[in-house]
Formats: structure tokens, sequence, C-alpha cells
């Protein structure tokens, strides 16, 4: 019995101190666990210490550099309000020369338009109007005294040539041919010394006689026939003056037998 009771106090007394040096366990591990909780609440907080401060820095440049964009902007935006009134101001500019532009476009096409209308008209003016040519002619007879026709007809060549402008009357044949359509004037003055005797005298054009004077003297001194006729010529028409035959005229230097003519109108 005695045994068994020393038995159990010594289970006790073992229950006993194992159940102290569990208490003691258990409070050294809380002991660790809470020296451990404490450094692990520190570390935290000086980690977000540094980065709240990291954060401030930051806010700080973003405030100083988000004031330097403000101020950026409102220079730009000075700038663009200022550009757009130049662009305003250079747009209206550009309307007012359109507006003369086209202005004087109207003007010049209205100056062309009248241009071309005039050089139409003096085109046209020229062709109507086209520069006179310059004919006339003015001859003596002969030089020798007396030419008589004999028994034929003698074509008269008024050979002393005193003008010729245009050269349409030929010394050699004695022919005015018409350079150009339109009315000539012809005249003429012969001197015969008549002695109971005729003077006559003939023009003709293309070969037809259009004109016959004559005249009878017999006092043997100088008689003169002279006149004139206005003829409507084409081109290439020819006039000249013939005596019948047995009839004679008479020159001498004095020119006391002349051929004249010239254009009047061209046509």
């Amino acid at each position: 019995m005695r045994a068994a009771i020393s038995l159990l106090v010594l289970l006790f007394s073992m229950c006993g101190a194992q159940t102290r040096s569990t208490q003691i366990e258990v409070q050294t591990e809380s002991q660790s666990t809470g020296a451990a909780a404490a450094v692990a609440e520190v570390s935290p907080q000086l980690d977000v210490s540094a980065e709240l401060k990291e954060l401030r820095d930051m806010v700080v440049e973003l405030r100083v550099t988000l004031r330097y964009t403000q101020d950026e902007l409102k220079v730009m935006k000075a700038e663009n309000s200022d550009v757009k009134e130049r662009l305003v101001a250079s747009e209206t500019k550009v309307k007012a020369l359109e507006m003369v532009t086209a202005a004087q476009e109207a003007k010049l096409t209205a100056v062309k338009t009248r241009l071309a209308a005039t050089e139409t008209e003096v085109d046209n003016l020229e062709k109507e109007i086209k520069p006179a040519p310059k004919v006339a002619f003015s001859a003596g007879l002969t030089n020798s005294g007396f030419i008589e026709s004999g028994n034929t007809e003698l074509n008269l060549v008024f050979s002393r040539i005193i003008t010729n402008v245009g050269q349409a009357y030929s010394s050699t044949t004695g022919f005015f041919t018409a350079p150009v359509r339109g009315v000539y004037y012809f005249r003429f003055t012969v001197m015969e010394v008549l002695s109971s005797r005729y003077m006559e005298i003939q023009m003709f054009k293309n070969g037809q006689q259009l004109m016959e004077l004559y005249e009878y003297d017999s006092d043997g001194k100088a008689t003169y026939l002279s006149s004139g006729l206005t003829l409507q010529l084409e081109v290439g028409d020819e006039v000249n003056l013939r005596i019948p035959p047995g009839h004679r005229l008479y020159d001498d230097s004095n020119n006391d037998s002349t051929f004249s003519g010239f254009l009047l109108v061209p046509l």
C-alpha cells in the first residue's frame, strides 16, 4: 500500500515537473514569438516610412513638373491665340487679294476681248484698205521735129520720159499698162504747123478707139490740140495714142507734144 502511495506521489511529481517544464517551454516560446512579432511590427513601420518619404518627394517633384507644364501651356495658349489672330488676319488679306485678283482678271479678260476685237477690225481694215499704188507719168514725143504717119496709121511713142512713177508707161512701145484696177486720168497735148491741112489724133484702149480729135488751119503757124479722159481700167488694160495715115505732129526740146496719165482711185 505504501509502495502504491509512493508510486502515485512519484507519478504526480513527475507530472508536475513535466507540467512546469511545459509551462516554461510555453513561456519561452511565447517570449520568442512576441519578440519576433515586435521585430516584425517595427520592420514594416520602417519600410512604410521610407516609402512615404519617397512618395512625398515624388509628389513634390510632380507638382513642380506640373507647375512648369502649366506655365508652358499658358505660354503655348498665348502663342496659339496670337497665331490664330495672325492666321485670321492673313486669311482676311488673302480673301481681299483674291477679290482684287478676280477683279483684275475680269478687267484683263475684258481688255483681251477688246484687243482681239480691235485686232480683227485692224485685220479687216488692212484687207479693205490696201496701200494705194503710186502711178503717174509724163513723156515728150520726140526731139527731132516732124513725125509723119505716111500711108498707114502710126502708133505714137512718147520716148522722152519726164516722169514715170510706178513704171507703168513704156517709152519703147508708147503703151501705158494699168498695174492695178482703178480709175485713171489721161491727158495729151500735141502740136502741128498747119498750112491748109488737118491735124488729127486718136486715143485707144486695148486696141479700141475711144476718142478722135482734129483741127484744120491754113495760116502756116503752130496749132495745138489738147484733151483728156478719165478711164476705169482693169489690171493689164492698155492705153495709147495714134495718128491716122497721111498726118503728122511736131515736137522738139520744148516738149510741144506730151502724153500724161496718173491713177486717181484704186478699186
